[in-house]
């Protein structure tokens, strides 16, 4: 069961995992068969599939519980593991993170008014800076949404100042990305990664009240996921340490590289 997330939403998303990573579905549909996720966990459940793909360990996924349990129940033969699943993000996550929802916004106001005109649009954010209040936020994300409309039509547009730049293209249903300007990533220094993994390791007591038998404890830390926001991989850093987890991934998303840091 799907909330908040059409079956064509979910379908294309599957399906764009899919292309990389053979077989996804055969490990996602179970649970989508019985629970209902909305979009953000839907993609969150792609990403600890594609790890548990990628791990090749004959593990499956059984449960994607609403807190306090961990993120994701694992079973491994017999023994059930509870999966913390988080991403590291820089400081400039409130930025980012607040011009993507806007585009979000935009998005399903333009389906709501013109959901047959199907098309992709490319929003570039002048600086990759937009700040506003939240009684405003309808009122941008409904003119972003009209100009793309125009656009669509062929109309002139003189973009309004914080719009540096729109572009539309055929795609097999609506769909607005937020396209930065600068989107290359810092490395990942041990420290920031050993920092993740404390602010983690806070909620282990938390899972072990849980109703679940669950025996050991992972942890996957994710980045790369081609915004400034995240982090790439720094090939010439030894990531492992210590820590209460049982097992600790660093995942990075976009390539699939996975490093066992414990």
């Amino acid at each position: 069961m799907m909330e908040g997330i059409s079956n064509n939403e979910i379908s294309e998303i599957i399906e764009n995992f899919n292309k990389r990573y053979e077989g996804l579905g055969n490990i996602i549909n179970p649970i989508l068969e019985k629970q209902t996720l909305d979009r953000n966990r839907v993609i969150e459940l792609c990403q600890v599939a594609k790890y548990v793909h990628l791990l090749d360990e004959d593990i499956k996924i059984i449960n994607n519980p609403r807190p306090p349990a961990p993120d994701f129940i694992l079973q491994k033969a017999s023994k059930q593991i509870g999966l913390e699943h988080t991403r590291l993000y820089t400081d400039g996550r409130e930025r980012y993170l607040k011009i993507v929802s806007l585009v979000e916004v935009a998005e399903n106001i333009y389906k709501e008014k013109y959901s047959s005109h199907f098309l992709l649009a490319s929003i570039e954010i002048r600086n990759d800076r937009l700040d506003y209040k939240k009684n405003e936020k309808k009122q941008l994300a409904t003119e972003i949404a009209e100009i793309v409309y125009k656009i669509k039509n062929g109309d002139y547009i003189d973009f309004p100042n914080y719009i540096e730049d729109i572009r539309i293209s055929k795609h097999s249903r609506v769909s607005f990305t937020y396209k930065e300007q600068n989107f290359q990533a810092p490395y990942l220094t041990k420290e920031r990664l050993i920092k993740g993994i404390r602010k983690k390791e806070n909620k282990i007591k938390l899972y072990k009240k849980s109703k679940f038998n669950i025996e050991n404890y992972w942890l996957i830390l994710l980045v790369g996921s081609l915004s400034s926001v995240s982090y790439q991989i720094n090939e010439n850093i030894d990531y492992r340490t210590n820590s209460i987890f049982d097992r600790v991934y660093l995942m990075a998303d976009f390539s699939g590289e996975i490093i066992k840091v414990k």
